[in-house]
C-alpha cells in the first residue's frame, strides 16, 4: 500500500491561492481573467488524463509537454496562444514554489514556440490613419488616436483620468501599468492639440473622472473599443485582423491630424 503524503495540495484549491496571490501583486482584472482561463484549461486536461483529482506536486515536465502537444495538434492553437498558456503555467508554478508546495517549477525548461514572422500583423502609417478616420464615434476616435501615437495599452488608456493627461507639460501619466508600475509617456504637440480638441468639443459633459468617457457608462470598455476597431477596419477596406494590441504595436509618431466628420 502506497504511503500517503503528509502534505498534498489539490490543484483545484491551489488555483484559488494563485488568484489571491496575483491580486496581492496588483494584477489587473484582464490579466487575472487570462491566467484563470489558461490554468483552468490545464487543470481540466490533467484531470481528464489522470481520471481523478490532480495534486500540484505530481505535475511534471512531461505533463506540461504533453499538454502543449494537445494544444498544438488537437486544439490547433497558434504559437502565440501556446506561449501565453506556457507563461500562465510558469507563473502558477512559480507561485506554488514560493508557497513551498513544490521544490521545482516543471515549466522552467519548457521552451517557447518560435512565432512565425507571418503571424506578426503590423499596420502602416497610412492604414492607421485610415482606420482612425473611419471611427465616427468621437470618444472612440480620440481614444484610438491616443493609443496609436503613444503605444499605451488599451486598459491603460481606459484607466486614464483627467489628472493623468497633462496637456500643459505634454505627457500621459500611466498609473499601475503592466507589473503594477507607473510611467510617464510623452505626447508631441500634435497629439496635445488633438486631446485639447477632444476635451473642448467631443468629451461628453458628464461627471466622470476618466479622460475617455462615454455618456452612458462614464468609461470605455475594451470589448466596445475592439468591436469598433474591427468595424472601422472593414469600413476602411483593410483586410487585417486588427485589435487594440496590434494598434499599439504599430504606433506612428508624429501624429497626422484627423477630423471627425
Amino acid at each position: 500500500m502506497q504511503k500517503i503524503k503528509e502534505e498534498v495540495v489539490l490543484m483545484s484549491s491551489a488555483l484559488t491561492t494563485f488568484k489571491e496571490w496575483l491580486v496581492s501583486r496588483g494584477m489587473r482584472d484582464e490579466t487575472l481573467r487570462g491566467y484563470k482561463i489558461d490554468t483552468n484549461q490545464f487543470h481540466q486536461w490533467m484531470s481528464k488524463q489522470s481520471n481523478g483529482p490532480v495534486f500540484v506536486d505530481e505535475v511534471k515536465q512531461d505533463h506540461i509537454e504533453s499538454f502543449l502537444e494537445y494544444l498544438v495538434h488537437e486544439r490547433k492553437c497558434k504559437p502565440r496562444t501556446v506561449n501565453r498558456k506556457i507563461n500562465a503555467l510558469a507563473t502558477f508554478f512559480t507561485c506554488m514554489k514560493k508557497k513551498k508546495v513544490i521544490k521545482e517549477n516543471p515549466v522552467d525548461d519548457i521552451e517557447r514556440i518560435k512565432v512565425a514572422e507571418s503571424e506578426r500583423i503590423h499596420l502602416t502609417k497610412e492604414e492607421i490613419e485610415a482606420i482612425i478616420k473611419a471611427i465616427k464615434h468621437p470618444v472612440i476616435h480620440y481614444f484610438a488616436v491616443m493609443m496609436a501615437h503613444t503605444g499605451i495599452r488599451v486598459n491603460e488608456c481606459i484607466n486614464l483620468t483627467l489628472k493623468d493627461v497633462n496637456l500643459e507639460e505634454g505627457f500621459v501619466q500611466v498609473i499601475n501599468g503592466k507589473g503594477g508600475k507607473n510611467r510617464r509617456v510623452p505626447m508631441n504637440e500634435h497629439l496635445v492639440e488633438q486631446m485639447k480638441e477632444y476635451l473642448e468639443h467631443h468629451r461628453p459633459k458628464i461627471d466622470s473622472l476618466y479622460f475617455f468617457a462615454l455618456k452612458k457608462s462614464g468609461t470605455v470598455s475594451q470589448q466596445y473599443f475592439n468591436s469598433t476597431l474591427k468595424e472601422a477596419c472593414k469600413a476602411a477596406g483593410i483586410n487585417k485582423n486588427v485589435s487594440s494590441h496590434i494598434l499599439r504595436h504599430s504606433k506612428v509618431d508624429p501624429i497626422v491630424k484627423t477630423q471627425i466628420l
